[in-house]
């Protein structure tokens, strides 16, 4: 039995639902794919905007996680400041204190729905922070809030 979509319980977001049809299809036609959860964007289009991918801090702390934690102000970035005249956010990360692994991405700041894409690619992709260190992000730009904080762990 295959599911998409609302029924199957999980996350009531369409953006699931297409890539959990996506699944579907693809184990229909003898490829094998599996749907996973861990990097799945939630976005909040609120002004400002509220995004989130992976574990926050309360889950961390009741899932017994160990992590670490760096916060910038979304005032970090000249483009942000320039866009969003009187606008306040931040960029949170939560990296696994062992091995520096990206756990979790929240920002609260225009446009933060477009920006967390990455971080939920580094989730999925497993990125360490030195490897973070290493992407080039296009400058300038709001998205580079993202690298700042993983800088900010002073790895």
């Amino acid at each position: 039995m295959y599911a998409a979509g609302d029924v199957t319980g999980f996350s009531l977001l369409a953006h699931t639902a297409s890539r959990e049809g996506e699944v579907v299809v693809n184990n229909l036609c003898g490829r094998k794919d599996q749907m996973r959860y861990h990097a799945i964007p939630a976005v909040v289009y609120t002004n400002p905007e509220i995004a989130g991918v992976g574990i926050s801090e309360e889950v961390a702390k009741a899932k017994g996680i160990a992590y670490k934690i760096a916060k910038l102000p979304m005032a970090y970035s000249g483009r942000f400041l320039a866009e969003n005249e009187g606008g306040s956010g931040m960029c949170k990360v939560l990296v696994g204190p062992k091995y520096g692994e990206v756990l979790g991405v929240h920002m609260l700041g225009n446009p933060s729905s477009e920006m967390i894409y990455g971080a939920c690619m580094a989730i999925e992709a497993e990125l360490t922070l030195k490897e973070l260190e290493e992407v080039v992000f296009p400058h300038p730009t709001v998205s580079e809030i993202f690298k700042e904080t993983v800088f900010d762990f002073g790895h």
